[in-house]
């Protein structure tokens, strides 16, 4: 058997046009890939400030012979020198290696290159060359560049430029170029102010700080603190000790390491600590301390200020009697004769500013006097008349071996006061008969 496949259609002649056409295709077809299409061999240079994210790199996609574009600039300070980053992208479509030099130190400036690993590449890159590994497409690597003005002229203005060169066309190039300006060190310091505090006496009231270098150069800061009479203070680190979370202004109570210092910080970093201020046993309601902090570092120094007030209750008792066979008002004492009955009245008022706890009255009756039964009364009420106030808020009252017995307050029960919270007056009332 044998097989034939035959064209219905005879192949056209290659005429010109033809040709033309076809290469029209590729032309658009290479333009629609873009310069990828060209980029066999491809390094792509890129620069940020060391201090910053890897977003803030320039010149992804740029590619310049001598740096324009691709250019960024910083101070550097009297021990302080400028550092950059520059990253080294293959951005071409096939494994290549790439030759970086860059500029030397000399005229006023040392100039340092270390590698990912931390590696020193200062000799290679100002002489023949740094040769990278081999970086598949997409690959990088990065370079820290530290500059350091040795000559140091004030405004005196330093470039660095970073070239790369592919190995596998020395015609593909991109460079990138740092500037270092030399500027005077300024020394500066933030102190936080946390709010005035209370407690109650023979407490601890934590003050979480912040102590931050602002300068442009390293600083470290000596603390201490001025306490008023009576008042302790001490300061101890925000360090997480004991499991708590280092920095987060919450004292725990495993942190205890006291603190006379911030120790060494670089521009921009913090310190954090607190103040913590003993309320004296014997402070009355409303007596103040006033802490002064004090933050001292090498020409640069802060202070603040914190007040701590002491609340304590302060239960008042105030006793009243009237007449009501005669009628009359409360008052401080009554003209009575036998067979008149009186109402008498005790005022229990807080007059301090935390709850008063375990209240209670132990008052004996008068003698010559008959109490009247179910006359007892607690009330929220001045006048002695009304609904009585609930035992669950106002407490319990009874009368035993003529004595008046109250356990005053939320959550009292018979054998014990409970709590009456500040600026609350709870009244007990009961009326008697003269004998």
């Amino acid at each position: 058997m044998i097989l034939a496949c035959f064209n219905k259609f005879p192949i056209p002649p290659k005429t010109p046009i033809r040709q033309l056409a076809q290469l029209c295709c590729v032309l658009f077809f290479l333009f629609l890939m873009g310069n990828e299409a060209f980029a066999a061999c491809r390094p792509d240079l890129m620069v940020r400030l060391a201090s910053e994210t890897d977003a803030a790199y320039l010149g992804q996609g740029i590619y310049e012979s001598t740096a324009v574009v691709q250019t960024r600039s910083q101070p550097a300070y009297p021990g302080l020198p400028a550092q950059f980053r520059v990253l080294v992208k293959n951005a071409g479509d096939q494994p290549d290696r790439f030759l970086l030099t860059g500029t030397g130190s000399g005229g006023g400036v040392t100039v340092s290159y270390l590698d990912d690993a931390g590696a020193e590449q200062s000799a290679a890159l100002s002489g023949a060359g740094y040769l990278s590994a081999t970086l598949v497409p997409g690959e990088s690597l990065t370079l820290l560049v530290r500059v350091s003005p040795t000559s140091f002229t004030l405004g005196a203005s330093y470039r660095v430029a970073i070239t790369a060169v592919s190995i596998g066309d020395p015609l593909a190039l991109d460079q990138a170029k740092t500037e270092t300006v030399a500027c005077v060190q300024t020394p500066a310091v933030t102190v936080s102010a946390p709010s005035d505090g209370s407690g109650a006496p023979g407490t601890v009231v934590n003050y979480p700080y912040t102590v931050t270098n602002v300068g442009n150069g390293d600083n470290a800061f000596a603390l201490s603190v001025a306490m008023g009479s009576g008042w302790s203070g001490e300061l101890f680190a925000d360090d997480g000790a004991g499991g708590g979370i280092a920095g987060d202004g919450l004292r725990q109570p495993g942190e205890s390491n006291g603190c006379l210092g911030t120790g060494s910080l670089v521009p921009g970093s913090s310190y954090r600590f607190f103040l913590a201020v003993t309320v004296p046993e014997a402070g009355s309601d409303g007596a103040r301390g006033e802490s002064l902090l004090s933050v001292s570092g090498s020409g640069a120094s802060g202070t603040d200020q914190v007040n701590t007030t002491a609340v304590a209750p302060v239960v008042l008792l105030s006793e009243g009697v009237r007449n009501l066979t005669k009628g009359g008002i409360f008052a401080a004492s009554a003209d009575a004769v036998p067979g008149d009955l009186l109402q008498y009245r005790m005022a229990v008022t807080n007059g301090g500013s935390a709850p008063a706890t375990s209240v209670t009255i132990d008052s004996p009756i008068p003698s010559g006097l008959s109490v009247v039964p179910d006359s007892l009364l607690l009330s929220l009420a001045s006048t002695g008349e009304g609904a009585p106030c609930v035992a669950a808020e106002c407490g319990l009252v009874r009368i035993a071996n003529g004595t008046v017995t109250a356990q005053l307050g939320g959550g009292a029960t018979v054998t014990a006061g409970g709590s009456v919270p500040p600026g609350k007056t709870i009244y007990l009332f009961f009326k008697a008969q003269v004998q």
